[in-house]
């Protein structure tokens, strides 16, 4: 299940793989972005700190350094962007760092990692729209509040969540990082709301 996980294509990408460093920006951009933007920036600032992320990741040598076996890959690309932000409230000596701690929850953290899931929902629904499913009509239908056949909706809730597992799955080394890590994020999957 784990044999092509993320980390092989990190520490392609940690090489300079070209190839590997544009899927790896292409895929996580997104939530570092999200993520940015819910920290007060916006527009060009914004795109400006997300471009400085993966300019850290890449030419600053995190990827070659990253070490599988000392985390998730979540909590290195949280810590990044948490450094490139305070690194920026430093220079503006306006707005307090002390807030932006990544291994405290109120400093974002779950923030990120709520903006995490949401992109795992994200991608596992582009796979269905890109696998030519009909349940990703149903459940794009279901989000716009289009009433639904209650077993369409049922099966396309489980095919998304089995496209969730596999995303988390894409991020882990072990069965073991995989039910923790789903274990983890599972609250952070859960609606809100009546759906």
């Amino acid at each position: 299940m784990f044999p092509t996980t993320i980390w092989t294509r990190i520490l392609e990408a940690g090489a300079q793989d070209a190839d590997a460093m544009d899927d790896f920006g292409r895929r996580y951009r997104a939530p570092v972005l999200e993520h940015v933007r819910a920290r007060g920036f916006r527009g060009g600032d914004a795109e400006d700190l997300c471009q400085e992320v993966f300019l850290r990741v890449f030419q600053g040598g995190v990827l070659a350094k990253a070490d599988r076996n000392r985390g998730r890959f979540r909590s290195l690309l949280r810590s990044v962007t948490t450094h490139v932000l305070q690194d920026r409230l430093r220079k503006r000596r306006d707005l307090p760092v002390d807030d932006l701690d990544p291994a405290d929850d109120d400093g974002g953290g779950e923030a990120f990692d709520q903006v995490w899931a949401w992109h795992l929902t994200e991608r596992a629904l582009e796979r269905l729209n890109e696998q030519g499913s009909p349940y990703y009509k149903v459940l794009r239908g279901h989000l716009s509040g289009e009433k639904q056949d209650r077993n369409k909706l049922w099966i396309a809730r489980r095919k998304l969540t089995e496209g969730i597992r596999r995303e988390v799955a894409d991020t882990c080394l072990s069965q073991e990082d995989f039910e923790a890590e789903l274990a983890y994020l599972t609250p952070f999957l859960r609606p809100t709301g009546n759906s």
